[in-house]
């Protein structure tokens, strides 16, 4: 009978330092997790920071060799106007109207870019399409839109921010970068999914060399974990001399909320 004790308190000792282990084991994975998920908030975060310092920089050079520029010439023909002895000529008076209105242009499109009212009128593949034309007119490019889409899709208001964002963003990148202004967008929605496949045939890059580099933490890894974030993600095919193909896919909202908004 001792026996038959010391054999149960040795399996339940046993079972406990097993369990114990598990418990330390599921620790340790949770620990891990959270270091994880903490470091990747931390480079989200650093990214925010250092892409708003970047947006307050293009703002305010736009400002500045735009806008700036535009009502200091239309300052100057006034007081010039003002200071002269002769009478008042039709033709300066509409050079300044036509300087005060391109001052009134550029604003309105400073003011699109900072937050595009379209993302709240409309889908995001009509929004998309807005966007190629309008980059099309500014920079004289050449982006081929591709929309699939026959019915609405329904999406996060975050979700689609951030794909309008992340598009506009690679659509700068091709325009920097690759040495073209030729490219192709497209979107599609694939079950629950929407897909947004961005395309040029620049220059290209060599992934694993941009992944080593400093910039890529500000880069596409940044936009990367932004996807995630939203449970979608980003893939990336790209070679040197062979141009770059990137597509974006997020998950489609299917909540009642999302319906009533759209009626």
């Amino acid at each position: 009978m001792v026996n038959f004790f010391k054999n149960r308190i040795r399996l339940r000792t046993i079972e406990l330092e097993k369990s114990n282990e598990d418990l330390n084991n599921i620790k340790d994975e949770l620990e891990k997790t959270i270091a994880k998920r903490t470091a990747q908030l931390k480079r989200l975060n650093e990214h925010l920071v250092y892409n708003e310092e970047n947006e307050r920089k293009a703002i305010a050079s736009d400002l500045h060799d735009s806008v700036t520029q535009t009502l200091a010439i239309s300052i100057s023909k006034l007081k010039n106007i003002r200071e002269s002895d002769k009478s008042i000529n039709k033709g300066d008076l509409l050079e300044i109207q036509g300087y005060l209105e391109q001052s009134v242009r550029e604003i309105r499109s400073l003011i699109y870019q900072l937050s595009p009212p379209i993302l709240d009128d409309f889908d995001i593949e009509i929004a998309l399409g807005f966007l190629i034309e309008e980059t099309n007119a500014k920079h004289h490019s050449n982006f081929h839109y591709i929309n699939n889409i026959e019915d609405p899709v329904h999406l996060d208001q975050a979700v689609k921010v951030t794909l309008y964002r992340a598009v506009n963003e690679l659509i700068t990148n091709i325009l920097k970068h690759s040495g073209s202004k030729n490219g192709r967008i497209e979107v599609s929605k694939i079950k629950e999914t929407i897909m947004v496949r961005v395309e040029d045939q620049g220059s290209g890059f060599d992934i694993e060399k941009i992944k080593d580099s400093d910039s890529f933490g500000f880069g596409l890894h940044s936009l990367s974990e932004r996807m995630e974030n939203l449970g979608g993600k980003i893939q990336v095919d790209s070679k040197s001399g062979k141009g770059t193909i990137i597509v974006l896919t997020a998950p489609v909202s299917l909540s009642k909320d999302n319906e009533y908004e759209k009626s």
